[in-house]
């Protein structure tokens, strides 16, 4: 199947500091990217089901830092 793809900008309500997000959601996953430019990616959200609970992996890239797995909740 084609994935979807959404971008969006979040912009501070007290600054004018802003991010990009790139939203792609798959068949069995959803990537959420945040850039703060075209090319500087610094971190990337991705949702899953595993075993009956949704996963959010945080893979902080632009930090260099090992990856985050939090459990969501269980279905």
């Amino acid at each position: 199947k084609t994935p979807i793809c959404a971008n969006f900008i979040l912009q501070s309500a007290e600054s004018n500091d802003k991010v990009f997000i790139v939203t792609t959601i798959e068949e069995t996953k959803t990537i959420i990217e945040v850039q703060d430019g075209v090319e500087n990616l610094l971190d990337v959200l991705e949702l899953t089901i595993e075993q009956g609970e949704v996963i959010a992996k945080i893979l902080r890239i632009g930090y260099k830092e090992k990856p985050i797995k939090i459990k969501l909740c269980t279905l």
